[in-house]
């Protein structure tokens, strides 16, 4: 028995030019229950990718296509190093750019790129585990930046517009 998620998954991946391989393998799938959750799988991500699953899928081969063509879409930038400013704490100049900043805060988005493994670094584990100081035994980096973004957030909630 198939249900309904499997059909419409069907369909999406068929629109996507992934029929045979996917298919063949739900299709493999003996339990209906797992077959129904890679399904509904399917049907989520179609509907929760921008621009749909079929513009992605063709944008990605498209980008390997010309990568395999040794194509770059940069070639005709130049990369150039922005003008920063140097700032001192204490100074009036970095208190002035840390309200500015501090403003700001609540309209800005972190993102934590886990990077995989430390193996090159001589860690056996992943990498945002990797310990800060020594100090404190568990003192990792997760804890390091979880524990810096909630003091951001401390500190821009004042500045955060009531609706």
């Amino acid at each position: 028995m198939q249900g309904e998620s499997f059909e419409k998954a069907v369909g999406i991946l068929t629109d996507c030019g992934h029929q045979d391989e996917l298919i063949t393998y739900i299709k493999g799938i003996e339990k209906v229950e797992d077959k129904e959750k890679i399904s509904k799988q399917i049907c989520d991500l179609a509907v929760t990718t921008p621009t749909g699953l079929k513009n992605y899928l063709s944008r990605g081969r498209d980008l390997l296509e010309a990568s395999r063509k040794g194509e770059n879409p940069f070639s005709s930038m130049k990369p150039e190093v922005p003008e920063g400013v140097f700032l001192k704490p204490g100074e009036d100049k970095m208190d002035k750019y840390e309200a500015d900043g501090i403003k700001e805060l609540a309209k800005t988005g972190f993102v934590l790129i886990a990077g995989g493994l430390g193996e090159r670094l001589g860690y056996s584990g992943i990498k945002i585990d990797l310990p800060v100081c020594t100090i404190e035994q568990d003192y990792c980096y997760l804890k390091f930046y979880t524990q810096y973004l909630h003091a951001c957030k401390k500190r821009a909630l004042p500045f955060v517009p009531e609706e």
